[in-house]
């Protein structure tokens, strides 16, 4: 006798499966990385983001307002246009 799952628990799974890969920028997916300048304390840092997603920052179209990580001031940054290529 063959033991089935039901349809709700594989869509659980498959649900949480495509929310791990868009999240996690260390995993392959669609995620990117631009390089910003804090307006504040004028240092570079990089920024790993997801389109469409932000656990740590407010998203304004192109700009997100977000917290420095170096001098933690929030700013405006624009994360599309300081995009850097990915590594392939």
């Amino acid at each position: 006798m063959a033991y089935y799952l039901p349809a709700e628990v594989l869509l659980i799974a498959a649900a949480i499966v495509v929310v791990l890969y868009l999240v996690f920028p260390h995993v392959k997916g669609l995620h990117y990385t631009s390089r910003l300048t804090c307006p504040k304390c004028h240092q570079q840092f990089d920024f790993n983001w997801v389109p469409g997603g932000s656990f740590t920052s407010v998203r304004l179209g192109y700009e997100r307002y977000q917290r420095c990580p170096r001098c933690g001031q929030w700013s405006s940054f624009d994360i599309v246009s300081t995009r850097i290529k990915k590594n392939t």
